[in-house]
């Protein structure tokens, strides 16, 4: 089966030109792609194999000029006369002549590379050495390692061996010596050795070193010379490493998965291998990531051919396959079909096209009711409004519309009075009465814009003009009597297009506020309470609020009521806009909320889920009794942690603070002052006022500052030091910095309004704010 496919596939001219192009693009871009890498993995080679065989020339011309040295000496010492004298002498004449050859090995060890020259005698294997002097046979010799090899040397004409310091000197304890040995020759035969011992560190100090590659030196037994610690690679790895190189001056290899570049010349001197190492993973890293994104463009141009194989040869032809297969099920290959045969599945077709049109009707009231949402929220433009218009709103006028706005009293007392699957039940079932009370002389869809309300947007049926608000009290009594749900509601202006909707809305917003006066379930209309009530008379408004809070924060319960009764009634008699009363209200139990949240106090039941909803489903006498009960929770609440120990050590912190401003206290004097810790004061302060101490003493110095600037005529310099700074600059940054403008300038701005403006009051935070 797959090769018919294949056949077929092939036999078409467009599969074959989409194939070539394909292999021939994939093909090319590989090939760029390997070449690429090639050319600069080769020019790469080219560019450090030189300087990385010259660092290693220079390290071996190093080595071998230190070991040149000790070697000359080494063979002159073998032929010195001295010496042979010593090696021809009889065991017994040893101890008396042995003082001028130690002499003369003590003079030509001064040199700082060298420990220690020995002359080693085979006839009785005794030994004199620069370090230690005669000594008659090895054994007794302090420091005698080299005596398990030094027998080798009858056979090399030269002896290098790493070894380790055993001696007795405690000041060379494992030291790490490199030991050249030479042989004397007598007569053919070798009767003893010049052992030289150098410094290893000393020595190897010498050699350069390049910092993206690793030095190695073997000897010739393959044993690893340098470096002695921190080896770079296992040894078991170093060893193949060895082996794959063999003796080729330049090759690549691999370590641990690695690939490295290796050099490596020999010592004509000491027959040691230098190699260098130099990993090629970070060199060549951009040039395979490259390499890697030509393939992987390959293969997605191989995939790409292969999808515009696939869709030309079956998904452009999917809609004839889909009818021939639907013509006859039945047949296996249903690759045949005429017109005839189509008109069932047409009819099919036709018939699931008028049930999607049913889903669609269906559908009609929910995108009816989204569009009514998002045109009173502005939330789309206006040729979206008129588009959707058309599609949505066919059997409807172009106008005029009526929109009223339902709204639950006391919406959060009705809320939890009901299980939230409760409220949306009854609120469906309003929502449905609302429908049919409208259905017989009104078009009607209603949309929810928030919790508490039902905004309906309705058009007469009939040309004859209704009484809508007479309809409105009759639903607002048939919600009562139905649903047990007491309701008012706001109707806006008629509207004569659907654009203007969106004002009749905010208009009906503005009549349903009138609930704050007039009471629950009532209806109210914008024309008849546009102008009912003021914008208000100034600032006095509010100040029954901060009255209110000064009273909370002195914990004075009784205070706080006269307030809020006062501020009630003087609502009451100057009939202020109630969209003004509601946000005046909501920035005080916010601020309530914050003094609590600032304390961790609890908050009292009528706050524990407060909402701007709560505020304005609510008459003025009702909000009026809200507010007395959070007020006397409150004042309790602050009472009582106005007698904690936490409030009185931050009141006598305050206290210290304002005793002190003229001095340059800092936190550890104001910690101190208590007996407290610098961090446990800086905490406790915090959690108390909701301020840093540094930025509270900031503010207190700033407020002094400014009755000096108003109440005297003293210089900036000397208001300066009488807050605390010492630097004149320091103050007026900080000044600037709280009040936006400098000392002197403020002063300016001050001195002819001084006795209207209103003094700058201390800034304090919190619980922590004392107006007594």
């Amino acid at each position: 089966m797959l090769r018919f496919k294949l056949k077929y596939l092939l036999n078409n001219k467009q599969n074959r030109l989409i194939l070539m192009l394909t292999v021939s693009v994939s093909l090319l871009i590989i090939l760029i792609g390997l070449f690429s890498y090639r050319e600069y993995r080769n020019a790469l080679d080219t560019e450090l194999n030189t300087p990385n065989i010259e660092l290693l020339q220079i390290n071996l011309d190093v080595t071998n000029r230190a070991f040149r040295e000790s070697d000359n000496k080494a063979v002159d010492l073998s032929f010195h006369p001295v010496i042979l004298k010593y090696i021809n002498s009889a065991s017994a004449e040893n101890a008396g002549i042995a003082a001028e050859p130690q002499d003369y090995l003590t003079t030509l060890a001064t040199e700082p590379d060298i420990h220690a020259i020995s002359v080693i005698k085979f006839k009785d294997h005794s030994v004199i050495s620069s370090g230690y002097g005669y000594k008659s046979s090895w054994d007794e010799a302090p420091e005698h390692a080299w005596t398990s090899w030094i027998e080798e040397i009858k056979e090399k004409p030269l002896l290098i061996k790493r070894r380790v310091y055993t001696g007795t000197d405690p000041q060379l304890s494992h030291t790490e010596l490199l030991s050249l040995a030479r042989p004397i020759v007598q007569e053919g035969e070798v009767t003893g050795a010049v052992l030289i011992d150098l410094d290893y560190d000393m020595l190897f100090s010498k050699m350069y070193s390049h910092l993206s590659s690793y030095q190695l030196v073997y000897d010739l037994e393959g044993d690893l010379i340098y470096p002695k610690l921190n080896l770079p690679f296992p040894l078991a790895e170093m060893n193949e490493m060895l082996k794959d190189i063999d003796v080729s001056p330049f090759a690549h290899v691999k370590i641990e998965g690695k690939a490295y570049m290796a050099n490596q010349t020999f010592s004509n001197v000491t027959g040691w291998r230098l190699i260098s190492l130099v990993p090629m993973e970070q060199l060549l890293k951009n040039v395979t990531t490259a390499r890697n994104m030509m393939i992987m463009l390959s293969l997605i141009s191989i995939a790409v051919g292969c999808c515009a194989i696939y869709y030309y040869n079956f998904a452009a032809f999917r809609p004839l396959k889909r009818i021939n297969k639907l013509l006859a099920p039945d047949t296996a290959a249903a690759g045949h079909g005429n017109l005839y045969d189509l008109e069932p599945v047409i009819g099919k077709l036709v018939g699931d096209f008028q049930s999607k049109s049913l889903v669609a009707e269906w559908s009609l009231p929910e995108l009816r009711s989204k569009y009514v949402n998002d045109l009173i929220t502005r939330s789309i433009g206006t040729q979206e409004i008129q588009t959707k218009w058309e599609h949505y709103f066919a059997d409807w006028q172009e106008g005029p519309f009526e929109l009223l706005l339902i709204s639950v009293d006391r919406h959060a007392q009705w809320a939890a009075a009901f299980m939230e699957e409760d409220q949306m039940l009854l609120k469906y079932a309003m929502n449905n009465i609302v429908l049919e009370y409208f259905e017989p002389f009104w078009r009607a869809v209603t949309t929810a814009p928030q919790k508490d309300s039902l905004a309906v947007l309705l058009q007469a049926r009939t040309p004859e003009e209704r009484d809508l608000q007479a309809e409105a009290i009759r639903l607002v009594s048939l919600l009562e009597e139905v649903l047990k749900i007491s309701v008012s509601i706001g109707i806006g202006s008629t509207s004569a297009g659907i654009a203007q909707v969106a004002h009749s809305y905010n208009e009906s917003m503005l009549a349903l506020s009138c609930r704050l006066y007039e009471g629950y379930g009532l209806v109210h209309t914008y024309t008849e309470t546009e102008n009912q009530y003021t914008e208000g008379v100034g600032p006095s408004d509010d100040a029954w609020r901060q009255q209110v809070l000064q009273a909370l924060k002195s914990s004075d319960a009784e205070t706080g009521l006269e307030w809020v009764r006062r501020g009630a009634a003087d609502t009451r008699k100057k009939g202020i806009q109630p969209q003004k009363v509601f946000r005046s209200i909501n920035d005080l139990l916010e601020e309530m909320m914050s003094i609590a949240a600032a304390g961790s106090h609890p908050l009292p039941a009528e706050l524990a889920d407060y909402t701007w909803l709560q505020v304005t489903t609510m008459d003025l006498t009702e909000l009026e009794d809200m507010l007395c009960r959070i007020v006397v929770h409150m004042a309790n609440v602050l009472g009582a942690h106005r007698q904690s120990k936490e409030y009185l050590q931050v009141q006598n912190l305050i206290a210290y603070m304002e005793s002190h401003l003229q001095e340059n206290i800092g936190l550890q004097d104001i910690a101190a002052h208590i007996n407290m810790g610098v961090s446990s004061v800086s905490t406790l302060f915090k959690e108390e006022t909701g301020t840093t101490v540094y930025d509270y003493l900031t503010n207190l110095r700033i407020d002094k500052a400014c009755e000096l600037l108003l109440d005297s005529g003293l210089k900036i310099a000397d208001i300066a030091l009488q807050v605390g700074y010492q630097n004149e600059n320091s103050f007026i940054r900080a000044f600037r910095k709280i009040k936006s403008t400098t000392p002197g300038k403020f002063r300016e701005s001050n001195k002819y309004a001084s006795e209207y403006a209103d003094r700058p009051k201390p800034r304090h935070s919190g619980v922590s704010e004392d107006s007594e």
